[in-house]
């Protein structure tokens, strides 16, 4: 390294250069990085900030930065953008306090590739989700939700969908094309119809639709040698219990199948799955009570 000696202390010391020609490529560094915030489109804004207003941003538990200006969204709250700075990746604001329904052009977010808004009071229907196209993982669980659930089988990169614990109502979408969906839950919901077909989901490791208003019979599990979890429960699904698949990864004491309308059956892996021995034990208790009804009028 170049140097001169310090007269004073006789020891070395840098060349003054050396220090101003690495302040300008900082410089540079530093307004490169500042600039990759300014760059979302004008729709995602608009998204973003209609959200706020749509779910009285004003209240949230943290709402920082939000509402700020041109250039400074990939720094608001819960709020991740691409490397880039050019697209919104991901929407985090699960447990923030927020209440009221979900802006119609949410879908404007289209890089999203995670949405998570869990454990607030969100209100009205989900609103339509075909424009996410990268979507991975949406989680919206334990809020006011209702009405259907809106088309989602065009997102083929989703791994988790969670709109547990609402009162959605309708039946359960088609999930035929979802072969990269590794979660599903529409827990203690008020879906009804039955369950579609499964089998070509080879990642689906749980599987909850427990406490709905579900009808028919259960689908066959052939092919799902990553499931681990299954959870039918506390409907009015009939007919027998299907095969486990084979290889069967589901957990011990990881999945119920009762109380049901489902027909009784030796199964010693059903017993193993669902901590009960035999599996079907209680399978119609309470039934007229969760279908509204008392049995001792």
């Amino acid at each position: 390294m170049n140097s001169t000696r310090d007269p004073l202390h006789g020891c070395s010391a840098a060349r003054p250069f050396r220090i101003a020609t690495s302040l300008p490529l900082f410089m540079m560094l530093l307004f490169a990085g500042q600039n990759a915030l300014a760059n979302i489109s004008a729709s995602e804004r608009t998204a973003l900030l209609d959200l706020y207003a749509s779910t009285n941003g004003s209240q949230w538990i943290n709402s920082a930065g939000w509402g700020g200006g041109v250039g400074t969204e990939c720094a608001w709250f819960g709020v991740t953008c691409a490397p880039d700075g050019n697209s919104v990746e991901q929407l985090s604001l699960a447990n923030n306090q927020l209440s009221g329904p979900l802006p119609s052009n949410l879908q404007d977010l289209s890089s999203l590739t995670l949405l998570f808004l869990g454990n607030n009071a969100i209100t009205g229907s989900i609103p339509p989700l075909a424009g996410m196209q990268e979507l991975r993982d949406f989680a919206i669980g334990s809020n006011l939700l209702s009405g259907p659930i809106p088309p989602i089988n065009a997102l083929t990169h989703l791994s988790s969908f969670d709109v547990g614990n609402n009162q959605l109502n309708g039946n359960i979408p088609d999930i035929s094309g979802l072969t990269a969906l590794y979660l599903f839950d529409l827990s203690d919901n008020h879906i009804g119809g039955g369950i579609p077909a499964l089998s070509n989901l080879p990642l689906l490791a749980s599987f909850n639709v427990s406490d709905n208003q579900l009808t028919g019979h259960l689908p066959s599990l052939a092919g799902l040698t990553n499931l681990h979890s299954f959870y039918v429960s506390d409907n009015q699904l009939g007919g027998p219990a299907p095969a486990l698949p084979s290889p069967n990864a589901l957990t011990a004491n990881g999945s119920r199948l009762c109380p049901n309308l489902l027909q009784p059956s030796t199964s010693p892996e059903w017993d193993a799955a669902t901590g009960t021995t035999p599996w079907y034990l209680n399978c119609a208790d309470d039934t007229i009570f969760r279908n509204g009804f008392d049995s001792n009028p």
